[in-house]
């Protein structure tokens, strides 16, 4: 693990979550692979602001970046640990699955120490959220040679760690890699290694599920080859409460 490529993370044990569709988490557990995608995949078009933006060069001509924006796939995780809006966002059909594992587990099965020219290929950042304010005033003064200075992947990775205010209570995470010659994918995603049941320390279904649904969800989950605890999400859990006369 190489630690310049890790972008405002202070804890590298900190608690991380993402919310996988049922459909993709079975395929998960079975091929041990994740998919990383393409930053315009993303719901929130300002999201990628930087790799949808133009260079000016000093003659006034435009010069695009959709090929450095090809360049780079991502995957948002969350140190939010159980909120109800990540299930109703993340989990339409109250069939999603959630995973609990660390920074250093997820980063640590990501980066790969044998591959040259790594330093440039694979980041995880914690994402800021300034104002649109904010982000016009720094487009405004930086220039592209500031955020490429000295080869580095960590400039252009940062940008892609910025997402507005607006959106600061969802405290994402983001690995991040860019894809340099000789390419690794041509699609849209490109496909990591990942083995659940080393990297994931819990599994949790959909707090609205009514038992028969958590039994046959579970059933599922553990058929596909999955060994770590199933839960589920306690936040629809109602407490009983006895009072005094």
């Amino acid at each position: 693990m190489k630690l310049d490529n890790l972008l405002d993370i202070p804890d590298l044990d900190a608690p991380l979550y993402r919310v996988f569709s049922k459909g993709r988490f079975l395929e998960l557990v079975r091929t041990g692979k994740n998919a990383l995608v393409k930053p315009r995949l993303w719901d929130d078009p300002f999201e990628n602001f930087f790799l949808q933006s133009e260079v000016e060069d000093s003659s006034g001509q435009k010069i695009s970046t959709e090929g450095l924006a090809e360049d780079w796939y991502g995957q948002c995780w969350t140190l939010n640990e159980d909120t109800d809006a990540m299930w109703r966002i993340y989990s339409h059909d109250k069939d999603g699955i959630k995973v609990r594992t660390t920074i250093r587990k997820l980063f640590d099965s990501f980066y790969d120490d044998t591959d040259t020219f790594a330093s440039l290929k694979y980041l995880i950042g914690n994402v800021q959220y300034p104002t649109e304010a904010e982000i016009a005033d720094f487009m405004a003064s930086a220039t592209f040679t500031d955020i490429a200075f000295g080869g580095q992947a960590t400039g252009f990775a940062r940008l892609l760690c910025v997402k507005r205010e607006a959106f600061d209570h969802e405290r994402e995470v983001r690995l991040l890699f860019q894809d340099t010659n000789p390419k690794r994918s041509a699609g849209k995603a490109v496909l990591f290694d990942f083995d659940v049941n080393a990297i994931c320390d819990e599994v949790m279904v959909d707090p609205r599920l009514d038992d028969a649904g958590v039994s046959s969800l579970t059933a599922e989950i553990k058929a596909a080859g999955c060994t770590v605890p199933v839960l589920q999400s306690p936040l629809c859990r109602v407490p009983k409460f006895t009072l005094r006369l």
